[in-house]
């Protein structure tokens, strides 16, 4: 026991000091659960994992380069268009909300009343977010350049050496303790991996979705709000209210949208959200791992307060984890005390 201890606040203490190198290694460990079923079909085939995972890259670079090739000059213009408007898009924002409501307090005067201070929030969350200075603005891509880097840098250990990591640490655990650590890691591997795979497929189809809505009622920069849907998409509950916020707070800064756009906005969103619900988030992620709702949105707090919007992409997956690994120990060790042979008392002969 005072070795576990010891052990674990080891590990907790190169965790605290590794820090800074927590957000690269948790996107990469997702990535590489979305990318380990190919790993796994390339052991079936006798291929080393070096090569394969190798190969696997270069597929991925080649797909990437297709994709930045069809979809990259319109990303690139309406990404340079938002950033050289940013300035006067912000000085337009109290205008455009006011005007906006104004217009829409003529229509419905309860909802004057009720919508400002939520209006101006998603704005400031956004716009306070949103890197207003070319240092800034630097800064932001030069942090998020090293991320990119590094995420598929550590990806590429885990892809090829994880399976040795984990023989060896079940190798070094007592022999009593061998069999149900490998029935909980090959359950919680398998659910987790499940998981992970259904959000970013369930991402990816909420991205396509809102991308589309949103150029087909014509709304600006459809491109960019749809990833952002789907980026957003991770966390449940708030991740659905930025991107309905943010294609807003566009409408809202557009000349001419007006009422009109903020209410096809809000309909586009609220289709995508019972489409998500009732066929997406079931056919791609099932019944695999459901979180607590209050586990979710404490998750989601901390991951905000400690690494900022990206946190809260990490946050809900990593505290998935969490509760499947409590979840798994407990009832192995349920199972366990029901397998152990109660003490029987003996017969006593005077």
């Amino acid at each position: 026991m005072r070795v576990g201890w010891i052990v674990t606040s080891g590990l907790l203490i190169l965790v605290w000091l590794a820090r800074g190198l927590l957000l690269p290694i948790l996107l990469a460990a997702m990535l590489a659960y979305l990318l380990g079923p190919a790993i796994t079909w390339a052991d079936t085939l006798a291929i080393r994992r070096t090569v394969a995972v190798a190969m696997l890259y270069v597929v991925i670079i080649s797909v990437l380069v297709v994709a930045g090739y069809l979809l990259g000059p319109g990303l690139f213009a309406e990404a340079s268009t938002l950033i050289d408007g940013l300035p006067t898009l912000t000085r337009k924002a109290d205008t455009g909300l006011d005007a906006a409501l104004h217009e829409l307090g003529e229509s419905a005067p309860a909802l004057r009343r009720l919508l400002p201070e939520g209006g101006r929030w998603m704005q400031r969350f956004i716009l306070d977010r949103a890197p207003s200075e070319p240092a800034e603005l630097f800064q932001h891509a030069g942090h998020l350049f090293l991320i990119a880097i590094l995420v598929p840098f550590f990806a590429f250990f885990f892809l090829r050496d994880m399976h040795r990591i984990i023989a060896l640490a079940l190798n070094r655990l007592p022999p009593q303790h061998v069999e149900t650590s490998v029935a909980v890691w090959r359950e919680l591997n398998g659910a987790i991996g499940r998981y992970i795979r259904g959000v970013a497929l369930d991402g990816l189809a909420v991205a396509i979705l809102a991308a589309l809505g949103l150029w087909a009622v014509g709304i600006p920069y459809p491109l960019l709000l749809g990833a952002f849907a789907g980026l957003a998409n991770v966390v449940p509950f708030v991740g659905p209210l930025l991107s309905a916020g943010a294609a807003a707070l566009v409408v809202v800064l557009t000349p001419g949208q007006g009422l009109g756009g903020i209410l096809r906005v809000v309909l586009l969103f609220l289709v995508i959200k019972v489409v998500d619900d009732t066929v997406i988030q079931p056919f791609a992620i099932g019944r695999s791992v459901h979180l607590h709702p209050a586990l979710l949105l404490g998750s989601v707090v901390v991951g905000n307060h400690a690494l900022g919007i990206l946190g809260m992409i990490v946050a809900v997956p990593v505290a998935t984890v969490l509760q499947e690994t409590t979840r798994l120990l407990l009832e192995h060790r349920r199972v366990l005390a029901r397998r152990e042979p109660r003490h029987q008392p003996g017969h006593v002969i005077v």
